[in-house]
C-alpha cells in the first residue's frame, strides 16, 4: 500500500462519527459515576512495620509501659533535686535501705545520706526541695548509730562502725557546700558531728568489750546463774520452754568461754538477755551457780 492510499484511509476514518444515541448514553453514564466510589474501591496500602500492631497490641502496650517505667527509674538516678524525676531516685534509695540486712543497713543508710548531700551540693536553686531533703538526711544520720547498736555480733558491729567512721570523714565538707541558710547549715553540721561522735564511742566501747571479754563473761555467767537459781526472783515468771532454752544457751556460753571463744560466749549471753528480757543484771553477785545443767561458773577459765 502506497502512502497516498494510506492517507486517504485515515481521512475516511476521521469522517466516521458515533451515533448520537450512543454518544448521549455514554456521556450520561460517565457523569453519573461518583469519584468517591472510584477512590473507595482502591486497595488500601499498609506499611509492613505497623501491620502486626492490631494482632499483638495486648502484649505490646504493657511491654511499652514497662519499658517506659524502667527507663524512667534508670534515668532518674542521674537527676538532681528540683527535677520532676528526682522523687523516683529517692524512692529507689529508700528501697535499698529497706531491703538491706541488719548488718549492712547502717552502711547503706549512710551512703544514701551521703549521696543526697552530694546532690544537694550541686544545686543552687530550689530552696524548698533542698530544705526538705536536708531534714531527711539529718534523720538518716541520727538513725545510723541506733542501727549499729541493734547488731548482735560484737565483731560485726565493730567492723561496721569502723567502716562508717571511714565513709563519714568528708560529711562536714559536703555539708558546707550545700546552699542552706546559716541556721540550717549549723543544724546539719551538728547532726554530722553527733553521728561521728556516737560512732566513735561505739568503736571504743565495743573494742573494750571484746578486749575485756574474759572478766565480763565470768561476771555475766555468774549473774545469770544466780538469776536462774533464785526461783522467787525470776523463774516463776517465765515459761518452762524459755527456761530450758535459756539454760541451753547458758551451757553453750560456758563451753565457748572454756574454749577461749569469747565472742561466741558473749553472743550467747546477749541472746539469753534478749530472749528473757533481762534488763537489770548490773550488780555482780559473789555466789556461784548451783544445779544449773552442770554449769560451774566459779571454775571457768578460758583455755589459752
Amino acid at each position: 500500500m502506497q502512502d497516498k492510499d494510506l492517507i486517504q484511509k485515515i481521512q475516511l476514518l476521521r469522517q466516521i462519527k458515533p451515533d448520537s444515541d450512543w454518544a448521549n448514553w455514554l456521556k450520561a453514564n460517565i457523569l453519573q459515576r461518583k469519584p468517591q466510589n472510584i477512590l473507595g474501591n482502591r486497595p488500601r496500602v499498609k506499611l509492613a512495620i505497623f501491620s502486626f500492631i492490631p494482632k499483638y497490641q495486648k502484649v505490646l502496650i504493657p511491654s511499652l509501659l514497662a519499658f517506659f517505667f524502667v527507663f524512667s527509674f534508670v534515668f532518674a538516678q542521674t537527676t538532681l533535686p528540683g527535677n520532676v524525676l528526682y522523687p523516683l531516685k529517692t524512692l529507689t534509695q529508700n528501697a535499698k535501705i529497706y531491703l538491706a540486712s541488719e548488718s549492712t543497713k547502717p552502711v547503706v543508710r549512710l551512703e544514701v545520706a551521703k549521696t543526697r548531700m552530694e546532690d544537694l551540693s550541686k544545686v543552687q536553686n530550689h530552696q524548698k526541695e533542698i530544705s526538705a531533703i536536708t531534714q531527711n538526711v539529718r534523720k538518716d544520720l541520727e538513725i545510723v548509730p541506733q542501727e549499729i547498736k541493734k547488731i548482735n555480733k560484737k565483731q560485726i558491729a565493730l567492723n561496721v562502725s569502723k567502716n562508717i567512721q571511714e565513709r563519714s570523714k568528708d560529711l562536714k565538707e559536703l555539708a558546707n557546700k550545700i546552699s542552706l541558710e546559716e541556721k540550717e547549715k549549723q543544724e546539719l553540721n551538728k547532726t554530722v558531728e553527733n553521728t561521728q561522735s556516737q560512732v566513735l564511742a561505739l568503736i571504743i566501747g565495743t573494742t573494750e568489750e571484746i578486749n575485756q571479754c574474759p572478766s565480763y563473761l565470768k561476771n555475766s555467767l555468774i549473774e545469770l546463774g544466780n538469776y536462774f537459781t533464785d526461783a522467787e526472783k525470776g523463774l516463776v515468771q517465765w515459761t518452762p520452754d524459755n527456761i530450758v532454752k535459756s539454760q541451753g544457751l547458758l551451757i553453750e556460753a560456758s563451753n565457748a568461754f572454756k574454749a577461749g571463744d569469747c565472742l561466741t560466749a558473749m553472743e550467747k549471753i546477749e541472746s539469753i538477755k534478749k530472749l528473757l528480757s533481762i534488763l537489770s543484771l548490773d550488780s555482780p553477785t559473789q555466789n556461784s551457780l548451783e544445779n544449773l545443767g552442770q554449769v560451774e561458773v566459779e571454775t571457768l577459765t578460758p583455755t589459752p
